[in-house]
């Protein structure tokens, strides 16, 4: 007799068909599929969201820097902006500050000057990146402070109500009223005294031409006592500054090996010159574009890059100043073909008919402009 076997297992024990396993493989695929899109996009949008907030910051940074600079030029306290300081220090980047107030030059993409390069500037002379421009900028600081009380000679030392500039042993210092100003550089800054005061002394030796003033400074009434004097009293000591400013390479490369542009200063105040150093401040600036606002005799305003024919900067009185801001690495999936406005200069993608181009690549951009009005500058 023929035995017929049959399957006694209970369903729930039974395995999954062929086709049943083909069919929960093709879903799963689609939902990894899913999971790596959504994964993928969300990893694409944190990057580009996160290099354009660098890239925001970066820029107000930059412009923040450089506005509160700019907008100081030939600043000497109440003087007007025609009075011409005396300089006893040796070492001084202004024997004339009306004068030099302000310079601005290309450095093109030849690598060379659109405007001679300044004396000052040879330190950098083949440091900035070709097609960006470069502006120099002297004033007094606008931290400024005055006497304690009056000078009683021109030999000094000097005694200042506070210090608010931190001002050291060897900084170059200005001190000005509504009809005189000295530049002079500080042989001994002593620390505070016990009402707060610090005194300030400028020896001759090597550091200045002579160990006293042009002028017996004053000042009216008490300033440790009276607090409308700092109000009403003119006289004003402050810290001179002389900054060049400037794109460069930093000398990084990003993850992607992107050069890693910056914006840079040159402080030419120093009495160590040989040579200066440029100071990093800003990372990501790739560029920088720069149009002068001179006031012409009939009244009106123009607008010309340095190095115009016909441009005196004596009669500048706004600058109008664009940078170019790039993401610290790749941020985006296609290559930036995009132009930039800068100023009134055009900066275009590689092989684009501009003057100025920029990288190009899969990183971010964003252009940031703005007017600074030189307030020491009233034609």
């Amino acid at each position: 007799m023929k035995t017929i076997t049959t399957n006694t297992l209970p369903a729930s024990q039974r395995g999954y068909s062929v086709v049943e396993l083909m069919v929960a493989s093709v879903v799963g695929l689609f939902i990894l599929s899913g999971a790596i899109t959504v994964f993928t996009g969300n990893k694409t949008s944190q990057e580009m969201s996160t290099g354009l907030a660098r890239i925001q910051e970066n820029g107000r940074v930059a412009l923040d820097i450089l506005s509160n600079d700019l907008r100081l030029t030939g600043f000497q306290g109440c003087t007007n902006g025609t009075k011409v300081p005396d300089v006893i220090s040796t070492i001084a980047p202004t024997i004339n500050l009306p004068v030099s107030a302000m310079w601005g030059s290309e450095f093109d993409e030849n690598s060379s000057w659109t405007t001679t390069l300044h004396a000052d500037l040879t330190d950098i002379r083949t440091v900035p990146k070709p097609g960006t421009d470069v502006i120099y900028v002297q004033h007094g600081s606008g931290r400024t402070t005055m006497l304690a009380s009056s000078m009683t000679d021109v030999n000094g030392p000097i005694t200042l109500v506070t210090n608010p500039d931190q001002l050291d042993d060897g900084d170059l210092i200005m001190i000005s009223d509504c009809a005189n100003a000295d530049i002079f550089r500080a042989t001994k800054v002593d620390n505070p005294a016990s009402d707060g005061t610090v005194s300030v002394e400028f020896s001759a030796a090597s550091a200045n031409t002579q160990s006293s003033l042009n002028h017996k400074y004053t000042v009216s009434g008490n300033p440790l006592t009276d607090n409308t004097v700092a109000i009403a009293d003119p006289m004003r000591v402050m810290r001179f500054e002389s900054n060049a400013y400037f794109v460069a390479d930093s000398g990084r490369e990003d993850r992607n090996g992107n050069t890693v542009y910056s914006l840079f200063v040159l402080d030419t105040a120093s009495a160590d010159n040989s040579p200066y150093k440029p100071v990093e401040l800003v990372e990501g600036v790739e560029n920088m574009q720069i149009v002068y606002g001179e006031r012409l005799p009939s009244g009106a305003l123009r607008y010309l890059p340095a190095g115009s024919a016909g441009l005196n900067m004596n009669n500048v009185v706004s600058i109008q100043i664009g940078i170019l801001v790039t993401s610290a690495d790749d941020a985006t999936t296609n290559e930036d073909d995009r132009t930039y406005l800068l100023a009134d200069v055009k900066v275009g993608p590689p092989g684009s008919s501009e003057d100025v181009v920029h990288a190009g690549g899969k990183q971010m951009r964003a252009a940031f402009n703005t007017t600074i009005q030189l307030r020491n500058r009233r034609l």
